[in-house]
């Protein structure tokens, strides 16, 4: 994560394939998309985050996603409260 010149935030969602197929990476990193969308994109303005899946997140069901994120997001409020 990086304090950005822009107003609103940016982020990127990076999943690797470690050795799963297309379909598999892809349903990751729509769910991933989707949890950014709801709990990162609202609360933070001008950062540029990058989050990055790790081999684990493919065996990990949508809730363990859901508190990953949570986790993501108490991390930035802690290190950017005035964003």
């Amino acid at each position: 994560m990086v304090v950005s010149l822009l107003s609103y935030c940016r982020i990127a969602v990076v999943v690797a394939k470690y050795g799963h197929t297309v379909v598999e990476r892809n349903q990751l990193r729509r769910r991933l998309r989707e949890l950014v969308r709801i709990w990162l994109i609202p609360r933070f303005s001008g950062l540029d985050i990058i989050v990055r899946a790790l081999p684990s997140a493919y065996g990990a069901d949508f809730n363990e996603l859901v508190l990953d994120v949570k986790r993501i997001q108490v991390r930035l409020m802690a290190e950017f409260p005035a964003t």
